[in-house]
């Protein structure tokens, strides 16, 4: 493959790719970017435009502290940070500002919505009676894993991690999870009793060291080995922090669906689409 790069002539439309003598020209990539796409960038453009103008006309501000407590929630689950933002990078294409920036957003949002929303003092102890277990601090494991389809195979990856190889590399070249795979085998944070994790596996994982290997151990139809990266014990939230997200949680309830809160805005505001008039729904 090759990038070549050239002037267009006034008026014309420069040739930004090339498929054997067959030119792409910039005027066909914005062309199809608008077909497959504009619908939902102009949308969101305009969107973007009436929440902060609602905000605004609400006095209603983010904080940084509500955009990192945010992201932190968005993160719960992966092995790092690093693997969140590449995993928005891979899969939505979002830069780490524009996940910040979509943050900003949602939160905006979410607090134009829920303005003039009340939630009384015995609504959120009501549900706190109902939820004891969610906000009770959960164990996490931080664990990596080779998925085999055999019980035989994963004795295979046993004994070859017993002779010294590396786990990250083993897990590239034979696990059959696609997603852990590409990152050495790591699975991220699993909380003690997941449900969505074999119970005798989590039950191995937790009487695990850190930098322990343990298997074969069956999941499901297939094997698998594990590592124990770390193990976190979570630190109690702030009770007031809690009562907060519990509050902000109710409010959404009560609220208009958010899709409905960026319509009504777009009419408020007198939005106009000037190049298909379905958008305006």
């Amino acid at each position: 493959m090759a990038i070549l790069k050239g002037e267009a002539a006034e008026g014309e439309s420069s040739d930004i790719a090339r498929a054997g003598d067959q030119p792409v020209t910039d005027q066909q990539w914005i062309d199809e970017l608008k077909k497959k796409h504009g619908d939902e960038v102009l949308l969101g453009l305009l969107n973007h435009i009436v929440v902060s103008k609602e905000a605004k006309a609400l006095k209603i501000t983010v904080t940084n502290h509500e955009v990192e407590k945010e992201l932190q929630r968005s993160m719960a689950g992966y092995s790092s940070e690093q693997q969140y933002y590449e995993q928005m990078e891979s899969e939505l294409g979002l830069s780490r500002e524009e996940v910040r920036e979509e943050a900003v957003y949602r939160l905006t949002l979410q607090a134009v919505a829920t303005a003039g929303i009340n939630i009384s003092e015995s609504e959120i102890d009501d549900y706190l009676a109902q939820n004891t277990e969610r906000f009770t601090p959960k164990k996490e494991m931080q664990l990596s894993m080779i998925k085999v389809t055999t019980y035989d195979e994963a004795e295979k990856v046993m004994d070859r991690l017993e002779q010294g190889e590396n786990f990250a590399e083993l897990a590239r070249e034979l696990s059959i999870d696609e997603e852990s795979r590409l990152h050495g085998g790591s699975i991220g944070m699993v909380e003690e009793g997941d449900p969505f994790w074999p119970e005798d596996l989590l039950k191995t994982a937790a009487g695990l060291e850190a930098g322990d290997i343990a298997g074969p151990l069956q999941t499901g139809e297939t094997y698998a080995v594990i590592r124990l990266e770390q193990t976190i014990v979570p630190r109690e939230q702030d009770h007031a922090e809690i009562r907060q997200q519990v509050r902000e949680e109710l409010a959404l309830e009560k609220a208009p669906p958010l899709q409905k809160v960026e319509s009504d805005l777009r009419a408020k505001y007198d939005t106009a689409i000037y190049i298909d008039n379905s958008l305006q729904d």
